[in-house]
């Protein structure tokens, strides 16, 4: 991801505008890198179970696609995203 939008800078700007959005550079909307890292790293299996973070006190817990989608949904709100 990192690679394949490092030259989309001027296409964000042109979302941006459309949309009427907040102006921001698109390195904020996006962490690149950091999405390559996640997407490229293998599955570990301990992240299948909330077992061990449970042992050790966390007992709380978010549905990652409610998350996710709460994000997107305020992003949206505050017009950074269309």
């Amino acid at each position: 991801m990192e690679e394949m939008m490092k030259e989309k800078e001027g296409v964000w700007e042109e979302i941006v505008k459309e949309n009427q959005l907040q102006k921001t550079s698109l390195q904020v909307v996006g962490n690149w890198w950091f999405t390559d890292a996640k997407l490229s790293a293998p599955l570990q299996v301990p992240l299948l179970s909330m077992n061990k973070s449970k042992e050790h006190g966390f007992l709380g817990f978010r549905n990652s696609r409610n998350s996710f989608v709460t994000w997107i949904d305020k992003m949206k709100a505050y017009k950074i995203v269309p």
